[in-house]
């Protein structure tokens, strides 16, 4: 795959894959705060010209988001350059977090969660359809 484009941040790497979708690669083992989802907007922004993307959200093991960043990433202002969110999740603590944020913080925009990449993609593409 050829990267078009990529910016690290303090804790993820963001790219613009060949086949237009945004991926987001979060390291293992870190708490994913507020500062952390600004990086990643802004990281959005300068990638894609203020341009929305579809976009696969890679967790490693055991990183878990705080209250905070889980509010602003399912709020409007959070969607400004997303048109869907994949998270290619592992941890039961990853999975229950995620079954409570779909439940409860109600995100702006599809999101789903999903064991593998290549189900995440396939939900992703189908949704350009």
């Amino acid at each position: 795959m050829v990267l078009t484009n990529s910016i690290k941040t303090k804790i993820s790497t963001v790219f613009l894959r060949e086949d237009g979708i945004l991926q987001i690669n979060i390291n293992p083992d870190c708490e994913f705060i507020t500062v952390d989802f600004n990086e990643l907007m802004a990281a959005a922004k300068t990638i894609g010209n203020g341009k929305k993307f579809l976009n696969l959200i890679i967790v490693g093991k055991n990183t878990l988001a705080d209250h905070d960043s889980r509010i602003a990433s399912c709020s409007k202002g959070g969607a400004l350059y997303k048109l869907a969110d994949a998270f290619v999740i592992s941890s039961l603590a990853q999975k229950i977090i995620a079954n409570f944020y779909m439940k409860v913080n109600k995100p702006y925009v599809p999101t789903r969660f999903f064991n593998n990449e290549p189900d995440a993609v396939n939900w992703l593409k189908d949704l350009e359809n």
